[in-house]
């Protein structure tokens, strides 16, 4: 038995969920805590979530779970016109725009906790334009309590007047919670797709396109307190001035973290042959920003954006390349040698994040429930 146990913690994960399947005693034996140990100590490369738009794949695609060669180790299909906005370890923001509909789904379990679809109440008189506006969600915890909480920014459009709506929900248990208004910042933000991040229980964000076109200014918003922040001057404040052409600029700017850091990525040319800038944030009081790689690329395409999420122990940087051509694109490039590697096409609309469950504790075909209680149980 002991030969047996040897091989199959050779094996990888998404074998092994095959083998669950095969019988009760399999699934038995695979699912003990203790071999779920040994086989996370044998393959302890990170996962990593990918998110889709799925109004842009035919195959209805929501999410993949995958490692870092490119293996899917979890594919879930959409239920709806559905897009992955943002993620984080244990949940993603799930959106659906033709409904009003926002989600935080469990990408281990496939339970989705549904958020209502409703106005705050102090927003009730907005409904009458529910046809002329749009919205967008991002989430975190709470840093000292670990509470989540969403955040929605709706759009309002009508006669020519645009305004930004802004609502909290909190996730607490609370089986009667609502949508709660908050006051508006002193700015409009934006927090659409690889706009906005959430470190430490700060949401960090693009001023909208609407009062900062180029995304020189970062903004904020504190989950514990709902209050915002100033917004603080961008990397590139002043040297975007002295660009020769930065045209379409609000496209090649992205905001993320990486080893904890709010960071700024930077691509200033669509063109097959480029390099990124990574900005860190090391003092947000005084807005100052240190350039601490500066990365020359070569791209099988040309490329908007490029969106880096994770530093490896080795030092490797993993990111996506948002591609003119073919959409999203995972790569990870070596600090040493110079060199990136192309890992894996990944389609339009790309939302990533680490995976840091057990590879094990993924079923092969898990459907999504939902959940409208809120996280009384856990995620």
């Amino acid at each position: 038995m002991d030969n047996v146990n040897e091989i199959l913690l050779r094996l990888p994960a998404k074998d092994l969920c095959r083998l669950r399947a095969v019988s009760r005693s399999w699934w038995s034996f695979l699912s003990k805590p203790q071999f779920m140990a040994d086989h996370a100590a044998r393959h302890p490369g990170p996962l990593i979530v990918a998110g889709y738009n799925t109004y842009h794949r035919e195959d209805r695609i929501l999410y993949d779970i995958c490692d870092l060669s490119g293996r899917v180790v979890k594919r879930v299909h959409a239920t709806g016109e559905e897009w992955v906005l943002y993620g984080q370890p244990d949940l993603l923001c799930v959106v659906d725009w033709t409904n009003m509909s926002v989600k935080l789904l469990n990408p281990a379990t496939g339970v989705a906790y549904v958020l209502p679809k409703e106005f705050a109440e102090e927003h009730a008189a907005y409904h009458q334009y529910l046809y002329k506006y749009s919205f967008t969600a991002t989430f975190g915890q709470v840093a000292s309590t670990g509470v989540y909480k969403v955040i929605r920014v709706i759009f309002v459009l009508d006669g020519g007047h645009f305004e930004q709506l802004y609502e909290v929900f909190t996730l607490d248990g609370n089986i009667h919670a609502r949508w709660r208004a908050k006051q508006a910042p002193p700015y409009q933000v934006e927090m659409d797709h690889w706009d906005n991040v959430v470190i430490n229980g700060i949401v960090y964000f693009f001023l909208s396109y609407n009062v900062d076109e180029d995304k020189r200014r970062i903004g904020s918003f504190n989950l514990e307190t709902e209050e915002w922040s100033p917004s603080i001057p961008g990397p590139l404040s002043s040297i975007m001035d002295a660009a020769v052409d930065h045209i379409d600029c609000s496209f090649q700017l992205t905001i993320g973290a990486l080893s904890g850091s709010l960071v700024i990525a930077c691509h200033p040319a669509t063109s097959t042959h480029s390099s990124m800038d990574l900005w860190f944030l090391v003092d947000f009081e005084k807005g100052l920003w240190v350039k601490q790689y500066s990365i020359e690329l070569s791209f099988r395409h040309p490329a908007y954006a490029i969106h880096p999420f994770l530093v490896l122990n080795d030092g490797r940087i993993v990111f996506v390349i948002d591609t003119i051509n073919s959409g999203g694109l995972l790569s990870i490039y070596n600090p040493e040698t110079k060199t990136s590697e192309d890992v894996m096409e990944m389609g339009y609309g790309v939302a990533v994040g680490l995976y840091t469950g057990s590879a094990l504790s993924l079923a092969n075909k898990v459907p999504v429930s939902e959940n409208t209680t809120g996280f009384a149980d856990g995620p």
